[in-house]
């Protein structure tokens, strides 16, 4: 429910949200928001306030924010510089954990309050009108005389709303580390490294919220107070992050572990009131049903064109297509590359959805509420004694499936990428969906499933612009890695399927069939000949993109998602020795007791027992469990 000041006004605690906005206005206040009541005629860029009610998910805070209305409907706003401000990309995101796992740091937060109203003003001056909210608090609590009628308050800083105030805080707070000794990325403005105290960190800046990973908490309480000297009120310290940018942080003594548990259980808390019911999902479920027949038709159906026919098929479901989408890309962004296949699938009928595509949501929905507690795992190097020990995740493939051995070794800070096509996959277009995983820390930090801009003449071609793609995303990742302090010394590995696109891409081995393919995916080329990636054959049993491009059975599923979301730990993790052991025992048989001898007494007998036990290792083998290690 959306909290509005008038519907606060009437419950019982309204005290609180009062000084709440006492609390923001003074905040403005101190740092020389406002000045004196003027008159302005009808030219000048005048702005209404806008007021937000929040309860703050982290420590359950009441917390009124005051903004300006920054739209062009109020007054002759000029926008005179350029709007666009920063935000950290998902993948430079995860790669941050990622580095702060391998590295074995710790990770700290603080959160910048009235950020905005640290930086200077815009070019154009401008000017709010004073509301009900504002009148009280500048008569009733800062004692001055009523604001004559007519008048507005000039703003003397940056305000959030206005169209300016976001970029002129990021080259703020950008000024204000650098000038501390930390240096961007290039490619990644917001994140940064440096040395703080004779010790390396790494900062994550997302608008005013910061997070530093260092060795010690006395190290980033170090940067922390080096910051509070730049502005006008103390950073809010939250010690050890356990939530970040809406993420669940989990720090261990051996990983980093990210999910979004806590957005999973608010979203859900609806459905689960109306019409979702757990009790018929398999064991190990899959995103989507792993039916053939429910995958032919889901991706053949067509629904109606009509808004009255679908505003009743979306009442008959129990919620809007798009609003069901639209919770299950957060999760898929952040965290959760095992809905990558489900979630953009069923984003194509967005626009006129079947009852089958509603069917198919609602499982997704289901699978991400009974998966909850999953994320992705980056694992350390060494155990940080400092950090609790917790118990390794579950792992959902049968130990057979796993096919531990044969399967590449990476060092923690060595990135690398799978990737993967299935041609012609779509049914209309016939374009191939493509797929592909880069990881680093035993942990993906940049994956995506998506359909190819234009359609292959042929497999082989379909794999090589994937490639070209991959390459490209590698690229970015070695970039940040570079500015990071971890250059990279040898080319990056490509794992790829197909024998002709490796040919092709390593060798430069064009044929008749591949002459025509557009020439900037031959780029792949140029950086494979200067030991920035090749391509490395892998079987496709062991090609954890696959998961990426098509819905898999169970098993399959299982297998490729236990590598993906990182639940299998790295060969450098000292986890690995005992989770290896503990396989190789559930894999060697069983001792087996000696049976009586009934050949000669009893041949029908003896050919039963046998019977019997050959069924017992059969259902042995094909019962599903999960490993708890």
């Amino acid at each position: 429910m959306r909290l509005t000041r008038g519907k606060l006004l009437k419950q019982d605690d309204w005290s609180e949200w009062k000084a709440s906005e006492f609390t923001q206005l003074d905040q403005y206040d101190a740092q020389g928001m406002f000045g004196e009541p003027v008159s302005v005629d009808s030219q000048e860029a005048v702005f209404n306030l806008v007021w937000t009610y929040v309860v703050k998910e982290l420590d359950k805070r009441k917390k009124a924010r005051c903004t300006c209305d920054g739209s062009t409907r109020a007054g002759q706003v000029r926008v005179l510089d350029y709007t666009y401000a920063n935000c950290v990309d998902q993948t430079s995101s995860r790669l941050f954990y990622a580095v702060t796992a391998a590295e074995n740091l710790m990770v700290f937060g603080a959160d910048v309050s009235n950020a905005f109203g640290e930086a200077p003003p815009p070019k154009q001056g401008f000017f709010i009108r004073p509301d009900k909210a504002f009148a009280n608090w500048w008569v009733n609590h800062k004692g001055r005389a009523p604001i004559p009628k007519g008048h507005v308050i000039p703003i003397l800083a940056a305000m959030q709303g206005h169209p300016e105030a976001g970029r002129l805080w990021e080259r703020h707070a950008d000024a204000i580390l650098r000038s501390l000794g930390l240096t961007p990325t290039i490619h990644e403005p917001c994140l940064y490294s440096g040395i703080i105290n004779g010790d390396r960190v790494i900062f994550l800046r997302q608008v005013d919220d910061f997070a530093v990973a260092a060795p010690s908490e006395r190290t980033a309480n170090i940067l922390f107070d080096m910051i509070d000297e730049k502005i006008t009120f103390p950073l809010k310290r939250m010690g050890l992050i356990n939530m970040f940018n809406g993420l669940d942080i989990d720090q261990t003594k051996h990983y980093v572990k990210i999910s979004c548990k806590t957005y999973i259980e608010r979203i859900s808390a609806e459905h689960l009131a109306t019409w979702m019911s757990v009790k018929d999902m398999p064991n190990r479920p899959t995103p989507l049903p792993s039916k053939d027949t429910f995958m032919r038709d889901f991706l053949s159906a067509q629904g109606s064109k009509d808004a009255d026919e679908q505003a009743k098929l979306a009442a008959e479901m129990g919620f809007g297509y798009r609003k069901g989408i639209g919770q299950l890309i957060y999760p898929y962004m952040t965290c959760r590359p095992d809905l990558s296949y489900a979630v953009v699938r069923a984003s194509q009928y967005s626009s006129c959805p079947a009852p089958i595509h509603y069917h198919g949501v609602r499982h997704a929905l289901k699978y991400l509420y009974c998966t909850r507690d999953d994320g992705i795992y980056f694992w350390r190097t060494t155990p940080n004694e400092a950090l609790p020990d917790a118990p390794p995740p579950a792992v959902n493939s049968n130990a057979h499936d796993l096919l531990l051995d044969g399967r590449p070794i990476h060092d923690a800070l060595n990135p690398h990428g799978y990737m993967d096509s299935d041609w012609g996959a779509c049914l209309r277009t016939r374009r191939s969906f493509r797929g592909v995983c880069i990881r680093l820390a035993g942990g993906p930090i940049a994956y995506r499933s998506r359909l190819q801009k234009t359609v292959a003449g042929s497999s082989t071609e379909a794999e090589f612009m994937e490639a070209s793609d991959t390459g490209k995303m590698m690229l970015f990742v070695r970039s940040i890695m570079y500015d990071l302090g971890i250059p990279q010394r040898a080319a990056s590995l490509l794992y790829e399927d197909n024998d002709a696109c490796t040919a092709i891409g390593n060798a430069q081995k064009p044929t008749n069939r591949t002459r025509h393919i557009d020439i900037r995916y031959f780029s792949l080329c140029e950086w494979i000949e200067r030991d920035l990636v090749v391509l490395e054959r892998i079987d496709t049993s062991q090609n954890m993109s696959d998961h990426f491009t098509k819905q898999l059975n169970p098993i399959l599923f299982a297998r490729h998602t236990d590598y993906v979301m990182g639940r299998i730990p790295p060969e450098y993790s000292p986890c690995f020795p005992g989770f290896q052991q503990s396989i190789r025992e559930k894999l060697a048989p069983a001792p087996r007791n000696t049976p009586l001898d009934l050949s000669e007494a009893h041949p029908a007998a003896a050919a039963a027992a046998r019977l019997s036990a050959a069924w017992s290792t059969v259902l042995d083998i094909l019962q599903p469990r999960h490993l708890h290690l």
